[in-house]
């Protein structure tokens, strides 16, 4: 399954990314609105995940376009806005889902699931006779026992099944499958589709479920009359443990956004210098705007709530106050904030000093 993207914080985007990516879905990661409507608007993406403030288009009015269209691509906003008014606002200009930046990856994981179930007409356990995949757990299994794939080798067993009627071409195996940054040569999928075959065929499938025509492409072969073996109790573990490689994805995130904070501070910092000084220009104060932006965004997603809502509340000061209430004001909340930062450190610290042996 194909995703994109579109989030202008690096540290947020690339967080994001690596998580769906994690998971098996290919990721095309856009900074610009209006770059990211041309794409929605002319490659088959499965699901877009859409941040409301973007450089060149916002994210309301690429979700107003797109609908205008006749796009019926599901729509994950993904924002920092958590007022009701926005929540409607959001859903209003079309969006399907709408989820704030303080939740968590297993909460956004399964709301994207929910989308793309929602979006297709096959059950959430994709079967081809006894051969079955749970897109929930991304796992593979035939006759009950599991079949462990390569990522690429789930993804292309999953959208054959999800297009069971269809045939797909060589380049469009390729734009289901591979983010754009990522585009191999189609002997590229040549190689996916022997591979897939052979890791079936040790499975114990002594039939291909995927038919070759030639000259043209491949499509699914109409299923062997045998009952499914779809109603697969997944152990608790899987069901209640997040994955280790979530996990580590998570953390080097994090440590990478925590490594950018205090540049990210300063700029808020040079705001408030230029501001005492009467140099604090119309540019300099829509970047420390659109840092204050990112910054809520990035910090409620890393799981700093109270930051979070004072980096919300700088970014409102910077973008409605009038210069004697940004000078009496923007200060004190950027202490407010260093302050938060801080004791969400020690709460950290002190958390770890639990856990320890």
């Amino acid at each position: 399954m194909k995703i994109l993207l579109l989030e202008d914080d690096q540290p947020t985007s690339e967080f994001l990314a690596d998580t769906l990516t994690t998971h098996r879905y290919a990721v095309d990661a856009i900074a610009d609105g209006a770059i990211g409507l041309d794409l929605a608007s002319r490659w088959p993406y499965d699901l877009l995940i859409v941040d409301w403030l973007l450089p060149t288009l916002d994210g309301l009015e690429v979700c107003r376009r797109l609908r205008a269209l006749g796009s019926r691509t599901p729509i994950l906003m993904l924002t920092v806005k958590a007022s009701s008014d926005d929540i409607v606002a959001g859903l209003d200009a079309g969006a399907d889902d709408y989820l704030t930046k303080t939740c968590d990856a297993p909460q956004l994981l399964a709301r994207v699931r929910a989308l793309l179930r929602r979006s297709s007409a096959t059950t959430p356990v994709l079967s081809w006779g006894k051969l079955c995949l749970d897109p929930a757990l991304t796992q593979v299994t035939y006759d009950r026992q599991p079949i462990p794939c390569r990522p690429k080798e789930y993804e292309l067993l999953e959208l054959f099944l999800r297009s069971p009627q269809r045939l797909l071409t060589r380049s469009a195996i390729i734009d289901h499958l591979w983010p754009m940054a990522d585009t191999p040569v189609e002997g590229s999928v040549t190689n996916l589709i022997k591979d897939l075959r052979q890791r079936l065929r040790a499975a114990g499938l002594t039939t291909s479920p995927i038919e070759t025509v030639y000259g043209l492409g491949y499509r699914l072969k109409e299923a062997p009359q045998t009952a499914p073996e779809s109603d697969i109790a997944p152990a608790e573990d899987e069901l209640n443990l997040p994955s280790p490689r979530l996990d580590q994805v998570m953390q080097q995130a994090t440590q990478r956004f925590r490594a950018s904070l205090e540049q990210r501070l300063a700029i808020l910092d040079g705001a408030i210098q230029a501001l005492e000084a009467g140099t604090l220009s119309p540019q300099q104060r829509q970047l420390a705007t659109s840092e204050a932006h990112q910054l809520a965004g990035g910090l409620g997603l890393f799981g700093y709530a109270q930051a979070s809502a004072v980096a919300e509340a700088i970014e409102l000061l910077l973008r409605s106050a009038q210069p004697h209430q940004l000078q009496a004001q923007l200060g004190h909340h950027l202490e407010l904030l260093k302050r938060s930062l801080v004791m969400s450190a020690s709460e950290e610290e002190v958390a770890v000093g639990h856990t320890s042996p």
